[in-house]
């Protein structure tokens, strides 16, 4: 199965609503390196990448709207399975990283690995868009812009164009959730 492709549809697609954030981001990762390497782990490493994406804009949803952020460390075990991934494998790629605290409970362990790929992908975001630049596209992406009109991004172009065409609203909503764009600006610990 290759793995861009699982990705994309059994974890970017699985809210068409975020879909466009969700390429955003990983285009830009791609881009730069971040996912997909050629490297031992590149499938276990690119799963606990596209599921932290999934839990910061769950942790967003959170700030903003004050429902339950309910991507978990379950979400990768899943994944995993779903690859043929053994328990074993996902072992030996945390056990590689002196950053991923390894536990005898194999939970546990995804769940460390989950919260340290979580604080990477975030700084990563920071690294390549300002942290105002990703409060307007997780925004925009998760906000129900049917109250002002009906609204549906066909890819991240259509997000990002319309975002700058938006500024002066979304600013407006950057002063209304102050807290929120500075959770983003410190890091988006979750």
């Amino acid at each position: 199965m290759d793995i861009s492709e699982y990705i994309r549809e059994a974890i970017f697609e699985d809210k068409e609503q975020h879909r466009c954030f969700y390429e955003l981001m990983w285009a830009n990762f791609d881009e730069a390196g971040f996912v997909i390497t050629d490297t031992d782990g590149y499938e276990i490493d690119a799963v606990f990448k596209a599921v932290a994406l999934q839990n910061l804009i769950g942790e967003f949803i959170y700030r903003i709207y004050d429902e339950v952020n309910e991507v978990s460390f379950e979400d990768a075990i899943e994944h995993f399975q779903t690859l043929g991934i053994s328990e074993e494998d996902v072992i030996a790629y945390c056990e590689n990283d002196d950053e991923i605290e390894v536990d005898d409970d194999y939970d546990i362990t995804v769940k460390n690995a989950l919260d340290y790929t979580t604080e990477i992908v975030a700084d990563k975001m920071l690294e390549e868009f300002s942290s105002e630049d990703l409060f307007d596209y997780l925004f925009s992406s998760t906000y129900d812009f049917e109250q002002d009109f009906t609204f549906d991004f066909e890819d991240y172009e259509e997000l990002m164009a319309f975002v700058d065409t938006n500024q002066e609203q979304l600013d407006n909503y950057k002063a209304e959730y102050e807290s929120v764009l500075n959770w983003i600006k410190s890091g988006m610990i979750v």
